[in-house]
C-alpha cells in the first residue's frame, strides 16, 4: 500500500509542571518526520498503565486495516508502561 500514513501518537496523563506537554510531544515527532504528513493520536488524561485509551485503540484499528506506515512517539513510555502492554 503505497497511500499509507506516519502516525504520531502522544499521551499524558495529567498536567504536571515536569511533565511535557501533548503538544511538545507531538513537535518533536514532527521535526523526526522532516515534514511529512501525518496523523496525530492524542489521549490526554490517560494514565499509561493499560492500553485503554481512545485514541490509542483507533490508532491500533488503523495499524491493523494497513492505514498506518510507522508510527513515531516521544518516548516508548508513551504507548505504555507495562512491558506486557508493549509486547502486545
Amino acid at each position: 500500500m503505497n497511500n499509507r500514513i506516519d502516525a504520531i501518537y502522544a499521551r499524558q496523563s495529567v498536567d504536571k509542571k515536569d511533565s511535557i506537554s501533548i503538544e511538545s510531544q507531538i513537535e518533536f515527532c514532527k521535526y523526526e518526520l522532516k515534514g511529512g504528513n501525518c496523523k496525530e493520536y492524542k489521549d490526554k488524561g490517560y494514565s499509561g498503565k493499560n492500553t485503554e485509551r481512545p485514541e490509542f485503540q483507533q490508532l491500533m484499528r488503523d495499524i491493523e486495516s494497513g492505514l498506518v506506515r510507522k508510527v513515531v512517539v516521544y518516548k516508548l513510555d508513551r504507548i505504555s508502561r507495562s512491558i506486557l502492554d508493549f509486547a502486545k
